[in-house]
């Protein structure tokens, strides 16, 4: 049995790494915005515009920040596990929610899926939500939902290193890791 916990050191990599991440995601939402708008359309924002995209996104990252805690917890439940959800400070620098099943032990897929859907679910339907007439006031708050699914990218990578076989226990600042 190992545990993995991010550190400062991780904390500072997890916040650069999300500076791509943001700006991939402010692309391709912004892309996906502007597809009903037809070939050589302009976009242009007046101030009031700018205020209401600051508006949203404040509204709405904190709404993808709640379903994206709940998609963890549907998907561990789906599995059998009890989920717990609550606040914490990774390496006493980034706040950050998070979703747990002390005691559940996950196969590697299971906690592929766990660690994953919220990416994967909420960057699809906003995608959908993009082609929409409120499509351009979805890009950013979209774009840092992206960046901030970079704790559950880094926990997916650092499993993927685990063999085959390993079970996996969420824990609300890491996770431990039981090897077969």
């Amino acid at each position: 049995m190992i545990e993995w916990r991010p550190n400062l050191r991780t904390a500072v990599l997890w916040n650069l790494l999300a500076v791509p991440l943001m700006l991939g995601g402010l692309l391709l939402f912004f892309r996906l915005a502007t597809l009903p708008l037809g070939a050589g359309v302009t976009a242009v924002f007046r101030p009031v515009d700018i205020l209401l995209i600051l508006l949203v996104t404040v509204v709405v990252a904190a709404a993808l920040l709640a379903a994206h805690e709940g998609l963890h917890g549907l998907v561990m439940a789906a599995f059998g596990a009890r989920p717990r959800f609550g606040g914490l400070m990774i390496a006493r620098l980034v706040p950050a929610l998070f979703t747990t099943a002390p005691g559940h032990r996950f196969t590697r897929p299971q906690y592929l899926a766990v660690a994953l859907t919220p990416a994967a679910f909420i960057s699809a339907l906003g995608s959908l939500a993009c082609l929409t007439p409120v499509g351009l006031y979805m890009v950013v708050p979209l774009a840092f939902h992206f960046a901030g699914c970079v704790g559950d990218f880094s926990a997916t990578v650092r499993l993927l290193k685990e063999p085959r076989g390993t079970l996996c226990e969420d824990l609300r600042d890491g996770i431990r890791f039981y090897r077969p």
